[in-house]
């Protein structure tokens, strides 16, 4: 079972509009208790885009900055506005490659309690 901070590949292909894309770094979100329970887990994708680290996303909340995990393996910008739910088995091979900080995990869980 992924537990929340984890950091797994998911391919987020199909998607329509201005939805996140191709395979690539996501942080589980949703606590242990739902990961348990449903089928489903709650992401939000990490991109490495140097654009994010520009003033005008650094200001906002919905934009974290990850520089430090548990591995070291993973780093860049989580699209926190880029919230969805997806089924593992059908996105990802369930590997988890990295783990984000306590504090940041705490972190992400304050911002979506806004957002909803």
């Amino acid at each position: 079972m992924v537990r929340q901070g984890d950091i797994l590949f998911i391919d987020l292909n199909p998607t329509k509009g201005n939805e996140m894309a191709k395979k690539r770094p996501c942080v589980v979100v949703s606590n242990d208790y739902y990961n348990k329970s449903f089928n489903t887990v709650l992401v939000m994708p990490i991109s490495s885009s140097k654009k994010y680290v520009e003033e005008k996303f650094a200001r906002s909340n919905a934009f974290q900055t990850v520089t430090e995990t548990q591995k070291s393996k993973v780093q860049g910008t989580i699209l926190c506005q880029h919230i969805r739910s997806v089924d593992l088995l059908h996105r990802s091979n369930l590997e988890v490659v990295d783990k984000v900080t306590t504090e940041m995990k705490e972190r992400l869980s304050e911002i979506t309690k806004h957002f909803f």
